[in-house]
C-alpha cells in the first residue's frame, strides 16, 4: 500500500510536465498495478489475447476511442461496464466479453477511491492515420484490403463543409471525428461553430 501512495507521489510531481492524456493513463496504469493480479501488463495482455477485430467492424472501416466506465469493489468484484462513445459493429461485445475474462483476477483493496475506473480502449486499422495518444489500450487489426481514412481526411471534409454552411455535411463528418478520439475538444467546438452558422444563416 506504501508504494502504491508513493507512486502517486511520483506521478502528482510529473504532472507539470506531462498532457492530460498522458497523466491519466499513468494514474490508471498505477490503479491497475494495484487493483489487477500482475498489473497493468497482465492486464493488456488479457486485452490483447481476447480481443479480436470483428470482421463487419473491419470491412466497414470502423475505428474510434471507446471509454469503459465500470467498478471493481473492494472484495475484487468486477461490476456492470458501461461504454462511452460506444462503437458498435462487433466492438463493444469484444470488450465486454474481455471484462467478462477479467472476472477474478482483481486484487482486494481497503478504500473504495479505488475502486472506479474509465478506461479508453481504442481501436485502429493498419495504415489509418488516427490520434492514439489518448488511449490506454490500444488495438491494431488488418485493413480490409484497401486503407480507410484517417482524421486528416474528415477534417478537411468537415471545415470545407463548414465553409460553404453544409451543417448536415459537417456534422457528419465531426461525428466521426468524435468516434475516433471523444477527447478531442477542437471537434466539439467545431460542431458548436457549425450550428451558430446554421442559426445564423436562418436569421
Amino acid at each position: 500500500m506504501l508504494a502504491f501512495f508513493l507512486l502517486l507521489s511520483v506521478f502528482s510531481y510529473a504532472q507539470d510536465t506531462l498532457s492530460i492524456s498522458q497523466s491519466r493513463n499513468k494514474t490508471l496504469k498505477y490503479l491497475l498495478d494495484y487493483r489487477f493480479r500482475g498489473g497493468f501488463y497482465s492486464f493488456e495482455r488479457l486485452f490483447l489475447a481476447t480481443v479480436t477485430y470483428p470482421e463487419q467492424a473491419t470491412n466497414n472501416c470502423i475505428i474510434g476511442i471507446t471509454i469503459a466506465s465500470f467498478e471493481v469493489d473492494c472484495n475484487g468484484v468486477i461490476k456492470l461496464v458501461t461504454l462511452k462513445n460506444p462503437l458498435h459493429y462487433g466492438i463493444d461485445e469484444q470488450i465486454t466479453d474481455f471484462f467478462q475474462a477479467t472476472r477474478g483476477k482483481w486484487n482486494t483493496c481497503q478504500n473504495d477511491r479505488y475502486t472506479r475506473f474509465d478506461i479508453p480502449i481504442q481501436f485502429n486499422l493498419k495504415g489509418t492515420k488516427t490520434d492514439s495518444v489518448n488511449a490506454l489500450l490500444v488495438f491494431v487489426g488488418k485493413n480490409p484490403g484497401y486503407t480507410c481514412n484517417g482524421d486528416d481526411y474528415y477534417l478537411k471534409k468537415a471545415k470545407k463543409a463548414m465553409e460553404k454552411g453544409r451543417k448536415k455535411q459537417a456534422m457528419e463528418n465531426l461525428d466521426i471525428l468524435i468516434k475516433h478520439n471523444p477527447y478531442n475538444n477542437e471537434y466539439y467546438e467545431m460542431k458548436k461553430k457549425a450550428i451558430s452558422l446554421s442559426r445564423s444563416k436562418k436569421k
